[in-house]
């Protein structure tokens, strides 16, 4: 009898348990389903996440490249937002530089009277952009698309110059300006031997950049030359 008595309670026992156990198991698959939509509604947002900070990773390493190279720094955009403006630390941004030694023979008579200059001179002559006109670079999906003004050529610099020889004519004696004159048509030469210059220092820019910033596509667009207006 109280052996009955014992396996009535226990089965009382259980049947009490039995509803607390259902709301433990409920709970816990509510648990688990509110987890499971949790991960699933914020992938995407995880995904951009991780997207932009990749970036901004980018961003960084194309700044750092242009200081490194160039000591400049363009204006960066993320899918055609902007993220780092445009430093004004330069005017121009000097890709390449090539000396160019150039001779000038002059003779020039009056009246029978014949003057002579010869000249030789040296010049370093410097191609790359002007940056009155914007330097702006878009990552867009790992790919850098920088956008820069035609490449020219920015100075041409006198290293030397000697003078070989000043003749005077009988009468025609040579003046300060006939050497002034001459050395004009010799920068003007020096400027017309570098006149590939350009052109190379654009291959240059792009080569440079693609070599610095390595996993990332470097696209290169060239703007055409309208000019940059002047103030009124």
């Amino acid at each position: 009898m109280r052996g009955a008595v014992l396996f009535i309670e226990e089965m009382d026992h259980k049947r009490q348990l039995f509803p607390l156990v259902l709301l433990l198991v409920a709970l816990l698959l509510v648990f688990t389903a509110k987890v499971l939509f949790d991960q699933v509604t914020s992938w995407p947002a995880r995904i951009f996440d991780s997207a932009s900070d990749q970036a901004y990773t980018e961003v960084r390493k194309i700044r750092d490249a242009f200081v490194d190279l160039f000591a400049v720094q363009p204006k960066i955009s993320i899918n055609e937002k902007v993220v780092d403006d445009q430093a004004k630390t330069a005017l121009q941004l000097a890709v390449l530089s090539r000396d160019i030694a150039v001779t000038r023979d002059a003779a020039q008579t009056w009246l029978g009277s014949t003057k002579t200059i010869r000249l030789h001179a040296t010049y370093r002559v410097k191609a790359g952009f002007d940056l009155a006109q914007k330097l702006e670079v878009d990552v867009v999906d790992h790919e850098a698309n920088i956008k820069v003004p035609k490449a020219k050529i920015l100075s041409v610099e006198p290293l030397s110059i000697a003078v070989e020889e000043l003749r005077d004519g009988l009468w025609n004696k040579i003046q300060p300006q006939d050497v002034d004159r001459e050395l004009t048509r010799m920068q003007e030469l020096a400027r017309a031997k570098a006149s590939s210059l350009p052109d190379d220092a654009e291959q240059s820019f792009q080569r440079l950049l693609s070599q610095k910033l390595g996993d990332l596509n470097v696209h290169i667009q060239i703007r055409p030359d309208v000019g940059v207006p002047t103030a009124k």
